[in-house]
């Protein structure tokens, strides 16, 4: 019998359709979408109207001003990073032990604020910690770190959580028939073995908050600044564009510094082999529900209150309370001065948003399937090089290209779409790679016996196996586009901002009503994110875990 010329032979591992010219074409893509900007910047760097010169990197490296920033950069995200290990690692502890009502709505209320965009987290702290919340602590460092705890916490809790639901239960029994008690356990014998986990989320932590943007920006007042800040204040406020290149570079150098000593630290520490799988157990005696009532508090304080204000100043009319800020988003004379109607930016984001997920998830499934067939390949380390770049340099690299097209693209918004692409693509390709590459091989091998092609053994066998994760990653690559702000404030048009760019430029207007604008607009920004999620748990996100693709990365 004569098998179909689509066929495998048995026993091979069938290649999805996208494993080869689709990603290898989004391998490309990528690579010269991250590739070009960063050429752009480093040209820009040492070449000052057409002479190549070492006077900008000179004037900024030999800046004490720039040295400082940096330490402050680095120490800022070294002390969110242990202040997000000290609040997270006792959640997860709790949360991982103990079965007690309403803990799965723990888990979901600390991980909404991971999904949300950075300026929305960054309004909701404005609120709470800003003139009219109860501290005043806007421009302070205090404000930035809190508000990267509340945004990192559901890392810490996932991953330091999953590390402890893998310890064997029967090393801690016999601990207890030693005759430890329940913190001596924890310190001896729980601690050590998820130790990598602990280190691992740290690094992940610290890697978001160095390169922390809209936080900064927001919360920061003017008065604290990092190496992400003072390139944006270079590139568009002193029009400095060979300054802020020469910081793009340090600050991508510092990046991969911290990468590099990462991964030399992260060391694969094997947990032992679960005899039986561990179980949560009901909490007993005043202590253990004293600690779920701790974790209670913690959870809702730090994750859902700021929220929760953030929403209480948007209705906030003088002393009173109403709907006027809501009813002016529809103006653009609303005692803002503002070349914008504020709602008008909900169309442009959407209008950028949708198309930039669509090219994600075009690129990102048939690449999926290249880094599903070769993990450790080179198009898996390509494909998340935009999560080595900082949005804001990548977004300065698409300005500063030169020529024609790129002058057109910028002008047509399409910089804009590219640029979210970017950002969404690596969520994409992490979120469905691993559900490829968990495909059983007999499925495979039974379409190949069947004469199936390659394009039907897709579409029949592996899609209905890995759509959970799709439409979580597609979910997440949207939310991801909606909010992305550092690479879109260098690139969106002046007369058609984003809604996070309107969020900021309302902020930074004097007066109580753009304030509340902004309030306002960002309450619909984590609605309209909201509705994405509902919808991503609808159609079948929720066994892949929505919150859970994103912190794969």
């Amino acid at each position: 019998m004569r098998r179909s010329s689509g066929a495998a032979a048995p026993g091979r591992t069938l290649r999805s359709p996208g494993a080869g010219a689709p990603a290898l074409l989004a391998v490309v893509v990528v690579f010269l979408a991250v590739v070009a900007p960063l050429v752009a910047v480093v040209l820009r760097a040492v070449v000052v109207d057409g002479t190549p010169t070492l006077e900008s990197l000179q004037r900024i490296l030999g800046s004490p001003r720039t040295w400082r920033i940096a330490a402050l950069t680095v120490g800022q995200a070294a002390a969110s990073a242990i202040a997000a290990l000290v609040v997270g690692v006792p959640v997860a502890l709790v949360l991982a032990r103990f079965r007690f009502p309403g803990r799965s709505t723990l888990r979901v209320v600390a991980t909404v604020p991971f999904v949300l965009p950075s300026v929305v987290i960054a309004a909701a702290f404005s609120t709470l910690l800003g003139p009219d919340g109860p501290v005043d602590l806007r421009g302070t460092w205090w404000a930035v770190i809190a508000a990267h705890v509340c945004f990192n916490l559901a890392v810490v809790i996932r991953i330091v959580g999953a590390a402890l639901e893998s310890v064997d239960p029967d090393l801690e029994d016999v601990a207890r028939l030693a005759g430890m008690g329940r913190l001596g356990m924890h310190r001896r014998v729980t601690l050590p073995l998820v130790l990598h986990a602990v280190r691992a989320a740290g690094v992940i932590v610290f890697l978001f908050c160095l390169t922390s943007f809209g936080v900064i920006v927001i919360l920061g007042g003017g008065w604290v600044t990092t190496l992400e800040v003072e390139l944006w204040n270079r590139a568009t406020r002193q029009f400095d564009l060979s300054g802020a290149a020469a910081l793009a570079g340090l600050q991508a150098a510092v990046v991969v510094v911290t990468l590099v000593v990462a991964g030399g630290q992260a060391a694969p520490v094997a947990a032992p082999t679960r005899s039986r799988r561990r179980r949560a157990e009901r909490p007993r005696g005043a202590a253990q529900w004293s600690a779920v009532g701790s974790t209670a508090v913690v959870v809702v304080t730090i994750s859902l209150l700021p929220l929760l204000a953030l929403l209480e100043r948007s209705l906030r009319v003088g002393e009173g309370y109403g709907f006027a800020n809501w009813v002016s988003l529809g103006s653009a004379t609303a005692g803002t001065s503002l070349a914008f109607d504020p709602l008008s930016t909900l169309g442009a984001s959407l209008a950028a948003a949708v198309p930039a997920a669509l090219m994600a998830i075009l690129l990102g499934v048939p690449a999926a399937s290249a880094v599903a067939a070769r993990p450790r390949g080179v198009a898996g380390r390509v494909l998340l090089l935009p999560l080595a770049v900082s949005a804001t340099t990548i977004g300065l690299g698409l300005l500063l290209l030169p020529g024609a097209l790129w002058a057109g693209l910028r002008s047509s918004g399409a910089l804009v779409v590219l640029a979210q692409t970017l950002v969404a693509l690596p969520l994409v390709v992490r979120g469905v790679a691993p559900a490829l590459g968990a495909v059983p091989p007999a499925y495979r091998d039974a379409a190949a016996l069947a004469g199936m092609s390659h394009r039907r053994t897709w579409w029949t066998v592996e899609l209905p196996v890995v759509r959970p994760a799709l439409v979580a990653a597609a979910g997440l690559a949207l939310i991801a586009t909606l909010g992305e702000f550092g690479a879109t404030v260098f690139v969106a048009r002046r007369g058609a901002p984003t809604v996070p760019v309107a969020i900021e430029r309302l902020l930074s207007r004097p007066g109580q009503s753009g304030m509340g604008q902004a309030m306002a607009l960002s309450v619909v920004l984590a609605v309209l994110c909201g509705l994405v999620l509902a919808a991503v748990d609808r159609l079948g996100g929720r066994r892949a875990g929505a919150g859970g693709s994103a912190l794969t990365l």
